[in-house]
């Protein structure tokens, strides 16, 4: 009897570390937000920028900004990637464009989704994309090599102390798909 009591709350631990586990994992976003916000680490950007939009009333005096671009590759993701240009000097609140290079080094197709992060972390709400191959996910074909285009501009509400800005991507392979080939038996 005692021993059926003990699998019992071994049991009722199990199946409550798997529910806490379940909604932790809802939690972890938000959760990271706030860590983001907070710290001012990985200046989070999200979706299209509103740039058309802006009234030209608002808008400060230009400055000129240099901009960074910093690329990682996930470690298990076969993939080449970097930027065209390390950096950029641009105009604030002018619309300035550069591209990524990828390059899958398989035979396999890879779905691939890229995190952008700006740094620092007080400059990312001024940091605005228009085009980015961030916004979805990417498709690289068998050994196939890709140029990817950001359009962004850089809103002259950043402040005066912010003369570098560090626009980062890192690249995650999201799932293999193995391709058709002679070799398969086809």
């Amino acid at each position: 009897m005692a021993k059926n009591n003990f699998s019992s709350k071994i049991f009722l631990y199990l199946v409550s570390a798997v529910i806490f586990m379940f909604f932790f994992s809802f939690m972890l976003v938000p959760l990271y937000n706030v860590f983001c916000e907070v710290t001012g680490l990985n200046g989070k950007i999200y979706g299209p920028s509103s740039f058309f939009v802006k009234d030209e009333v608002e808008k400060k005096d230009s400055r000129e900004i240099r901009i960074k671009f910093l690329s990682q590759v996930n470690e298990s993701a076969p993939v080449n990637f970097f930027p065209s240009s390390n950096e950029v000097r641009v105009w604030t609140d002018k619309v300035s464009k550069t591209s990524y290079i990828a390059e899958n080094t398989t035979d396999k197709q890879l779905t691939l989704t890229i995190i952008p992060s700006v740094s620092p972390g007080l400059a990312a709400e001024n940091v605005k994309k228009i085009q980015c191959f961030c916004f979805e996910e990417q498709v690289l074909m068998p050994y196939e090599r890709q140029e990817w285009p950001v359009r962004f501009y850089v809103s002259s509400e950043v402040g005066d102390n912010v003369n570098d800005i560090y626009l980062s991507y890192t690249l995650f392979e999201t799932d293999r798909v193995l391709t058709d080939n002679m070799n398969h038996g086809k």
